[in-house]
């Protein structure tokens, strides 16, 4: 019996592979449409055919990392039974990831660069997920603060653990106690 071949990966989805080996080694900065062709096998004109230039591509990397990585979030949360442990799993997957990215490629920084635009919206998506995460929470407390307002004040947190965590496990503590002085600030009457 012949087993299914896969489908064919397009080139789209092959410089998208090759561009994010090359910008998490060298970041945008260095990185050039020269290096990207050159990792993906084809000409600098065929490039350009695929991405009109280095700023496409590096959006295109940035929102397919954050969908794949908000997709495997997504698909562990109806598994989790409580808010807390629902922020708590997407806060320390999302965060961590970036911590170990960096730690393994230290030129990665620009893919958390807020200057970029696609890193802007990077975050907005992850603090859409935290926010929807946060509703019930947010309803159910005595604090004046909007489900957005929260999940912003808890992921710039995060984003400044970045830069003070030892490593990727220090960071995960403390984004665990962000998480819980946050969560027990909600469920908290006063």
């Amino acid at each position: 019996m012949r087993q299914p071949s896969k489908a064919p990966v397009s080139r789209e989805e092959r410089v998208l592979e090759a561009a994010t080996e090359v910008f998490l080694r060298y970041g945008f900065a260095r990185t050039t449409m020269g290096d990207i062709a050159e990792r993906v096998g084809i000409s600098r004109p065929a490039l350009y055919l695929v991405f009109a230039g280095k700023e496409e591509v590096f959006a295109a990397v940035i929102q397919r990392m954050n969908d794949d990585q908000l997709a495997g979030i997504r698909a562990v949360l109806p598994k989790l039974p409580t808010s807390r442990e629902k922020v708590l799993f997407a806060c320390k997957t999302w965060g961590a990831h970036g911590m170990e990215l960096m730690a393994a490629h230290p030129d990665a920084k620009d893919l958390f660069n807020l200057a970029f635009i696609p890193v802007q919206q990077m975050y907005a998506k992850f603090q859409a997920l935290i926010a929807e995460l946060l509703i019930e929470p947010a309803a159910a407390s005595s604090l004046h603060a909007t489900p957005e307002q929260l999940a912003r004040v808890l992921i710039f947190a995060m984003r400044g653990f970045r830069e003070t965590a030892v490593d990727a496990a220090d960071a995960r503590r403390l984004i665990a106690l962000q998480v819980s002085v946050l969560l027990t600030a909600l469920e908290s009457r006063g």
